[in-house]
């Protein structure tokens, strides 16, 4: 493949942050050394997603889990592309419009393994393990993603 080809999917985006290159080179992988391949991904982008999480805690200091979950989102919130639709003590439910990660179209797969980012990200801001719900995702062609991240 040539620069700016995508077999996974017919729209180009552009590689222009760390979180994309994440997402395309686990496109590759998938489509180079099939979806078994991904399992690789898991464990090493839930520590980063954790040790992200770690750092935006220390400024979240008394905020309930809903609160630092929003605070997180809190630039996609503005952009319009991010919205807390449920949000309690145990659980926060989100729906996104913009993939980071550039899955748009790839597989659901993809989406599944690279949300363990996600997931280590949110267990340090709840301060506890959670578990990831992905009801709607734009990898599998979805208009938009529906998430939600529950206390266990």
């Amino acid at each position: 493949m040539g620069w700016g080809e995508k077999s996974m999917s017919h729209k180009v985006y552009e590689i222009d942050n760390p979180t994309a290159v994440i997402g395309e080179l686990a496109k590759a992988f998938c489509e180079s050394y099939g979806e078994e391949s991904l399992a690789v991904f898991v464990p090493i982008c839930k520590r980063y997603g954790y040790n992200l999480g770690l750092k935006m805690r220390d400024n979240m200091e008394g905020l309930s889990f809903p609160d630092r979950v929003a605070a997180w989102l809190a630039p996609g919130i503005r952009a319009g592309v991010a919205e807390i639709i449920e949000g309690c003590d145990s659980r926060v439910k989100i729906k996104g419009s913009y993939c980071p990660l550039n899955l748009q179209g790839s597989k659901r797969i993809v989406c599944e393994r690279l949300m363990s980012i996600d997931e280590g990200l949110v267990s340090a801001l709840a301060e506890k393990d959670i578990s990831v719900t992905i009801e709607k995702t734009m990898a599998q062609g979805d208009q938009y993603c529906l998430v939600s991240f529950s206390t266990k």
